[in-house]
């Protein structure tokens, strides 16, 4: 018997020695791109009376919004399903030569592209400003066009437009997104 806990033991310990002697692998690299380099975090539209313009980048978007121009703008030979629209897509100058599948703002318009867990939107329409914090509100407005749910600051925008955010259900005064939109404008 003493033998027997004596070889349990050995075998143990030799088990124990194997398994530490292995040489760690290496750290798998991601195979996703970092967030920063999806460009998914942000997504923005302008509906004009005669167009639909979409935006994956902020300082584009705020050019679009103060003079109706853009570096470049594409044309997705797309309509709005709503509306009809002819929908383009507003980029920045480096942007150019990129396919346009390959930008984030067709991506979006597709649902090709995930966003980011920390999501903004904008959508810009009849002298409204929508606010988003989640992808999914933006697609359901864009088929549906108006939010569900919804909290309205009338004149809180930036020219004392109307600023709705869109809401889950039950979801309370939107505090943070409020804030984030302020830091945005003011």
């Amino acid at each position: 018997m003493h033998y027997a806990k004596l070889l349990s033991l050995s075998l143990l310990v030799a088990s124990l020695a194997a398994c530490s002697s292995t040489t760690p692998s290496a750290p798998v690299a991601a195979a996703k791109p970092a967030a920063s380099a999806l460009n998914n975090e942000d997504w923005y539209q302008v509906r004009t009376e005669t167009q639909l313009f979409l935006f994956d980048d902020y300082q584009v978007f705020r050019d679009f919004v103060a003079t109706g121009k853009a570096p470049v703008i594409k044309d997705t030979e797309l309509k709005d399903a709503k509306s009809g629209l002819p929908i383009a897509v507003a980029l920045r100058a480096e942007d150019q030569a990129k396919p346009l599948a390959q930008t984030a703002a067709y991506q979006f318009l597709t649902v090709a592209l995930t966003p980011a867990e920390k999501f903004y939107g904008e959508i810009r329409q009849d002298g409204h400003i929508y606010v988003f914090s989640r992808y999914g509100d933006m697609v359901d407005m864009n088929k549906i066009g108006e939010p569900t749910f919804s909290f309205n600051d009338i004149g809180g925008g930036p020219q004392g437009e109307r600023v709705v955010y869109v809401l889950a259900k039950e979801e309370p005064k939107p505090v943070k997104q409020i804030a984030l939109f302020n830091t945005k404008y003011k």
